[in-house]
């Protein structure tokens, strides 16, 4: 008797509630805001989950007739019933059922549950439409106070910056450009934020017109658009200052501090009047032999050279993106706008470059070789175009103890594309002619020169896939003193000559060191199914490269050819291939590569560990490194020839 009396009071409490939300709902149907909200949030007070009532009350704060309308109060209800439709009564399934009836525009068949969905999703898109319609920030960010975890959280945080972003349009300052860069870090408005900074700081640098200021703008602002204007600026006005003071020293501090200014011809040109008037004065040869050393014939072409070859090869460089101090000097090597592709390059002795590719008037005319010399610092010293009448092929360059200079390359022989010749040219360390020649039909593979000035050739049939290993060498005339064809098939893809005369050689299965006459010292062949693509050495120690399909490999011998070590390591994509190898003074490998996303460069540790990668996506696109008396240097080709010089690796 207790259990009924216990359940009769739940039952008459359940029917009261069932009564009092079908009134409500029929206030709703009648747009009686005011009762249908009095009678929803008083069945609320009685149970405060109550799936149907919450969506009801959802419904009279989120239609925008209502006096009560307020979308953002009323999403807190739809939260609330998320997911939860299953707990509807089937007395309030048919009390939402009429509900949806009645109000229907276009009748529907589909369940209340279904409806009741489709209606929460419009309150949620009416939500985030009435946050980026109405313009209002404190509406925002009562939105993202009250709900973290909405599904829109960070349509709603977009919708704040730009908010954001136009009162701080409306006040224009540079410090409130400022003040939103610090408080939005993250807002896609940043960037216009900073692009009106910068060009706010720029406008009151240009009034101080200062040297000075000019400095303090590039160091503040790196990665504005106006820094080129402002260097340039900064340029003028050191100039300005130092025609002022009109003496040697002072032109010669601004081209020592400038050396990339516009002003630099005008420069030379004023210290060049100077000296002269000074020779004049003193009447001596020293002084007359000092104005021939500081101005030789063709200088002024020279400086007009190195000015664009310096500004634009930063221009290019930064466009590189290499982030390390440990940068050098860049230059940018440009024929009158012709199209030039960078191939090779190699430095003397004396700290100076050679630098060769081809160049050619347009797409359609033919290209011939272009080699450079430059100074240590990247000044460009004397440039040659040398060709035979069609299309020339660069494949690497060759120098000798004495600082002459041996171009290896291929020349068209007829007006038919692949009628080519194998070539070589000499030229003297100052430029000049030594002789030219055509010397074989072979392809090339790779080359050398020996201690003795000995030219050594790895060639192969073209086309041709059981070639055996084979040399051919040349003495300093171009004329070719010997060739050996050796028993094993494969092609010696690199070829390197060690201090003591012996030469080690990377075939395509086959790593071989000989003696100064080519017999053979110590050998050891590949296991694994690609190939030995390259090869270089330290003075200690012999690495080579190669990889296939799945793996790169890496092999240290010592000079007696013992195997230091093995390294394997998988590669990301079975297209990737390497082009070049290098080792930087501190014995770590450089490898230039190529695969589908483009050209990388490659750091590997002196035991063969990857280290770090540089991809180039698009443009420059390294062609050669070079391990140099100040680090190392990179070359690379993208219609000019783009020279960097680092103290080290730098990626």
């Amino acid at each position: 008797m207790k259990k009924y009396i216990l359940i009769y009071p739940l039952i008459f409490i359940a029917l009261c509630l069932n009564a009092q939300t079908k009134r409500a709902y029929k206030s709703l149907e009648k747009l009686e805001y005011d009762k249908a909200k009095e009678a929803f949030e008083k069945s609320l007070a009685d149970d405060s989950e109550n799936v149907a009532c919450n969506f009801g009350l959802a419904m009279v704060l989120s239609d925008d007739k209502s006096p009560f309308f307020d979308i953002i109060s009323a999403w807190q209800y739809i939260e609330k019933i998320e997911g939860r439709e299953n707990e509807l009564t089937q007395e309030e399934i048919e009390i939402l059922g009429e509900y949806f009836l009645n109000t229907e525009i276009r009748k529907t068949s589909r369940p209340v549950k279904k409806k009741m969905e489709i209606a929460m999703e419009a309150v949620g898109a009416r939500f985030i439409k009435y946050i980026r319609e109405e313009n209002d920030l404190d509406a925002v960010y009562r939105a993202l106070e009250l709900y973290p975890d909405f599904i829109h959280h960070d349509n709603i945080i977009h919708i704040r910056n730009q908010f954001e972003f136009r009162k701080y349009e409306k006040q224009n300052t540079r410090a409130g450009y400022e003040e939103f860069i610090e408080k939005f870090p993250e807002a896609a408005q940043v960037e216009k934020a900073k692009a009106y900074r910068n060009k706010m700081a720029f406008e009151e640098i240009k009034l101080k017109n200062s040297v000075a200021a000019y400095n303090q703008y590039i160091n503040d602002f790196p990665d504005s658009k106006y820094i080129q204007p402002a260097i340039k600026l900064r340029n003028a006005k050191a100039f300005v200052d130092a025609k002022s003071a009109n003496t040697l020293a002072a032109y010669q501090k601004f081209i020592e501090l400038y050396p990339d200014a516009l002003e630099i011809p005008e420069a030379y040109k004023q210290q060049h009047q100077l000296m002269y008037e000074k020779a004049k004065r003193i009447k001596t040869l020293e002084a007359y032999n000092e104005f021939i050393r500081m101005y030789p014939d063709g200088a002024y072409y020279v400086d007009v050279f190195n000015l664009k070859s310096a500004d634009l090869g930063m221009q290019e460089f930064r466009k590189l993106n290499f982030n390390s101090p440990d940068f050098i000097w860049a230059r940018a090597l440009d024929n009158n706008e012709y199209t030039d592709k960078a191939k090779t390059f190699a430095q003397l002795n004396d700290g100076s470059f050679i630098l060769v590719g081809t160049t050619s008037k347009s797409d359609s005319a033919y290209c011939d070789s272009w080699i450079i010399k430059l100074d240590p610092k990247g000044n460009m010293l004397w440039n040659k175009t040398i060709g035979q009448p069609y299309n020339e092929k660069i494949k690497d360059i060759l120098l000798t103890p004495e600082n002459d200079i041996i171009v290896i390359g291929y020349t068209q022989a007829s007006t038919d594309s692949s009628d080519y010749l194998g070539w070589m040219y000499k030229l003297n360390s100052d430029g000049g002619k030594v002789w030219n020649k055509k010397i074989s039909e072979d392809e090339f593979a790779a080359c050398a020169i020996s201690a003795d000035n000995k030219i050594y050739l790895s060639s192969f049939v073209k086309d041709t896939l059981d070639d055996h290993y084979y040399l051919q060498a040349y003495n300093q005339e171009g004329k070719k003193i010997w060739e050996r064809d050796y028993v094993r098939k494969g092609i010696f893809n690199d070829l390197l000559f060690n201090s003591d005369g012996s030469s080690v050689l990377a075939g395509s299965s086959w790593i071989v060191s000989m003696d100064p006459k080519f017999f053979i010292k110590w050998e050891d062949t590949i296991s694994y199914k690609g190939e030995v693509k390259l090869a270089d050495s330290d003075g200690t120690n012999i690495i080579t490269a190669g990889c296939d399909s799945s793996s790169f490999y890496f092999s240290c011998y010592s000079s007696a050819g013992t195997k230091n070590w093995r390294k394997t390591l998988p590669k990301a994509d079975s297209t990737d291939i390497m082009l070049d190898l290098t080792l930087s003074s501190t014995g770590d490998i450089i490898i230039i590569g190529n695969n589908l996303q483009g050209r990388y460069l490659k750091k590997f540790s002196n035991k063969g560990d990857f280290v770090s990668e540089k991809l180039f996506f698009q443009g420059y696109k390294p062609v050669k490194a070079i391990r140099t008396k100040e680090g190392i240097s990179y070359l690379f080709e993208n219609n000019d020839f783009l020279i960097t010089t680092f103290s080290s690796v730098a990626f």
